[in-house]
């Protein structure tokens, strides 16, 4: 919205004062973050007693967690809070003359409605059981997948053809494969699935998935900002796509609304972000180092993720394949709870492991 008054007002010539700095993306973008977190942080509360008033409470179906029980009746759907101040902010700092912000809106806003449709009916039946079928999730997830493998495919996308089937490995300068565009296609609607789904599975304890998923977001967003700028990704040696600094400002939107969404969210859980944020955040993220050409990134930065997404994949095979169990509890962190670790420490600490990976993840930006 303050780029149009931007624009406006070089039209017509007239002295822009203050709102100069809104040429800077690098303004745009922090003035995004703290938008979106403090809206959150002011308004949050509301959304909160909302939630509460119309029932939609947690009901947890986790029977081999004690503690579990203690958790039943915090309002869940809370990630309509960040979906909503992020969206807000979006639309205040961004510049919708870049396509990736639309995309980046319409992906994550459809994957939080399918989210918040399996938290109402968990709630609706009074049970985490009768939510969406695996079936059905994925079969809203696909519908919501398949339009971006065309907009990142077509000749109108904004992604350079010539490295649109291209995948870049961290630490290489080079890119690594060349795929045609039937394999990609496959590749990215199974690295989608998965990213969406691993983020979700990782929400399950207070304050993890809000504190991990912020720490990996803040690294793909200074890679879109890199990348964004034609300066900084040839001195880097990095692809250059145009308008990816916008992803960088819809990112920083959304660390905000994270931000300001673990306030309430931190142990113990005055709300829970439930499906409708966690698979939105996902979705953002995938589509995020998708645009960037950096999706390789993800198993670093996001090994956390991916290690809850691994030990969830191999537990449910054993129990649907030999009718027993591989880990005690999966996913990982519900492992960690169950070999004693208090659930505060369970989740700093893998907010720890999310810092060291994404400073791993940083260091690709130049050991290459």
């Amino acid at each position: 919205m303050f780029i149009i008054i931007v624009e406006w007002l070089k039209a017509h010539q007239i002295e822009m004062g203050f709102f100069r700095l809104l040429e800077y993306p690098i303004f745009r973008l922090l003035m995004a973050l703290g938008t979106s977190m403090g809206f959150t942080l002011i308004w949050g509360f509301k959304i909160i007693v909302f939630l509460y008033k119309k029932r939609m409470k947690d009901t947890s179906g986790d029977f081999l967690d004690i503690a579990a029980t203690g958790k039943k009746g915090t309002p869940t759907g809370g990630g309509l809070m960040i979906l909503l101040f992020t969206s807000l902010s979006v639309l205040l700092w961004g510049d919708f003359s870049s396509p990736f912000l639309f995309a980046l809106l319409f992906g994550m806003l459809s994957m939080g409605l399918t989210g918040f449709i399996d938290d109402y009916l968990k709630v609706r039946f009074k049970s985490s059981l009768y939510g969406m079928s695996r079936k059905m999730k994925t079969l809203f997830q696909f519908i919501f997948i398949l339009p971006f493998l065309w907009f990142f495919l077509s000749k109108s996308s904004p992604i350079p053809a010539d490295i649109q089937c291209v995948v870049y490995l961290p630490f290489h300068k080079n890119p690594v494969f060349d795929l045609h565009p039937w394999l990609f296609s496959l590749f990215f609607i199974v690295a989608m699935y998965a990213i969406c789904n691993s983020v979700n599975i990782t929400d399950g304890k207070d304050g993890l998935s809000a504190g991990t998923t912020s720490v990996s977001l803040a690294v793909f967003a200074v890679f879109a900002f890199v990348i964004g700028r034609v300066d900084t990704a040839d001195f880097l040696i990095f692809p250059h796509v145009e308008g990816a600094i916008e992803i960088s400002v819809f990112l920083a939107a959304l660390i905000g609304g994270i931000a300001g969404f673990l306030w309430y969210n931190a142990y113990p859980a005055e709300v829970f972000m439930g499906d409708t944020g966690s698979l939105a955040i996902g979705m953002a993220a995938g589509l995020s180092v998708f645009f960037i050409k950096q999706e390789m990134l993800f198993p670093i930065v996001g090994g956390v993720f991916v290690v809850h997404n691994f030990t969830s994949l191999v537990q449910d095979y054993y129990l649907r394949k030999k009718g027993r169990r591989f880990f005690h509890r999966a996913p990982f962190h519900h492992e960690l709870t169950h070999m004693g670790m208090a659930e505060p420490k369970v989740a700093v600490r893998l907010w720890i492991v999310s810092f060291v990976l994404a400073v791993i993840g940083l260091l690709s930006l130049k050991i290459r």
